[in-house]
């Protein structure tokens, strides 16, 4: 396995031990419009977290192996 993949699958696993129901997330993939999106975590199961985030009306499910969210979320709290 190289470096960054590696380090990828590490930050996925320790955000994702601490991704609490009724906790915050802060998504930030440096896009504009995209930067420190924050959302409340309205239900964690084994595979992932339905999220409210402040600029959606609907709710999001995210895959904890969705690395194309993953990689860019972290707890808040």
């Amino acid at each position: 396995m190289g470096l960054v993949k590696h380090y990828s699958v590490m930050k996925i696993a320790g955000t994702v031990d601490r991704i609490r129901k009724g906790g915050r997330i802060v998504y930030d993939d440096g896009r504009p419009g995209h930067l420190g999106v924050c959302a409340t975590v309205i239900d964690v199961d084994g595979n992932g977290m339905t999220v409210q985030f402040e600029d959606r009306a609907d709710t999001s499910y995210i895959k904890f192996s969705d690395k194309g969210w993953m990689n860019h979320i972290e707890p808040a709290d």
